[in-house]
């Protein structure tokens, strides 16, 4: 049987069976397994292109049960609901003539709860806008609140980065520390990889 091209590439190229999760470990497995050429780089691509599918199409498998789940437990919180809202009404009527009786009796024990019956809040609605406008013209400013910040974006546009400090026009800026970092590797894969392009190292 004539072997395919892709085993005779990468036939001198052994990968491993798995990748461990510890990252102490994987450091020791890249030494022992080194990519040497082209043609094995690719192949490394066509790795993780297909480890990218593997967890794309469990994924969504995954997404169709959580769905499945989701839908199963909104019916449960519906039912739940209109149960609570049922007995609830019937309670807050049984309470409302107890306070009918007796105004001061704002909460009523059973054995296996209270009733309660609390004053709340009012719900104020605001023009925010026309209320800074009656406070100005009232001179009421201890009632407005200022909020001075730097305009970053624009700020950053005039500054000079050299190291770790920020100069503006030759003078360094206080208050800014800058953290350089290390250029990002990535791996783009073409979309039109396929698992038959994959060999099984052996």
């Amino acid at each position: 049987m004539v072997m395919p091209l892709e085993d005779v590439l990468l036939g001198a190229y052994e990968a491993p069976e798995e990748i461990p999760d510890d990252q102490q470990a994987q450091e020791v497995l890249r030494e022992r397994f080194r990519i040497k050429d082209d043609a094995q780089a690719d192949w490394a691509l066509r790795k993780i292109a297909k480890a990218r599918r593997r967890f794309a199409e469990a994924e969504e498998l995954a997404m169709l049960e959580v769905r499945k789940i989701q839908a199963w437990l909104d019916d449960i919180e519906k039912s739940a609901e209109r149960e609570e809202s049922f007995f609830a009404g019937l309670l807050r009527e049984y309470h409302m003539g107890l306070l009918a009786e007796d105004p001061k009796h704002k909460t009523h024990k059973l054995p296996n709860g209270q009733l309660q019956m609390r004053e709340t809040q009012p719900e104020f609605v605001r023009d925010d806008q026309i209320l800074l406008r009656w406070l100005k013209e009232r001179n009421l400013t201890q009632y407005v609140e200022t909020i001075e910040r730097p305009q970053w974006g624009e700020l950053k546009k005039a500054l000079q980065v050299e190291g770790t400090k920020t100069v503006y026009e030759g003078e360094q800026v206080p208050g800014i520390m800058v953290n350089p970092k290390p250029p990002t590797f990535r791996v783009v894969i073409k979309e039109d990889v396929s698992d038959d392009n994959i060999s099984k190292s052996h």
